[in-house]
């Protein structure tokens, strides 16, 4: 089994597990929200599919993955898992999870009624 490493919310651990997940020092941005002091971080990475980019907010736990032309955002994050050399997980609001996976495969669930 893969070692696993689990944050509540975008800590600054997560991001910097996030940036060795995808052998990419985080980035931190050039805009951000009004009197936010944890930044906005970017992560990039090459995949099989596509051009992985994973922005990350800590201070609204929000995540914006682009990979080629598609795109998701989560608000709301509440744990975010690294598992090393596989993926990110984000579980998000009661029981969403975004998974973002080195090949560059996503998968998003959201809360069925």
């Amino acid at each position: 089994m893969k070692p696993r490493r689990q944050f509540t919310g975008i800590s600054a651990e997560a991001v910097g597990a996030i940036g060795e997940l995808f052998d990419c020092p985080p980035e931190r941005q050039a805009y951000e929200l009004p009197n936010d002091d944890q930044g906005v971080w970017s992560a990039h990475y090459r995949s099989e599919s596509g051009n992985i980019r994973v922005l990350l907010w800590p201070s609204i736990d929000r995540i914006d993955v682009t990979v080629g032309p598609h795109m998701w955002v989560v608000k709301d994050v509440r744990e975010v898992e690294v598992i090393d050399g596989l993926e990110l997980i984000a579980r998000f609001g009661e029981d969403g999870v975004l998974a973002v996976a080195l090949s560059g495969q996503v998968v998003l669930t959201t809360p069925g009624n």
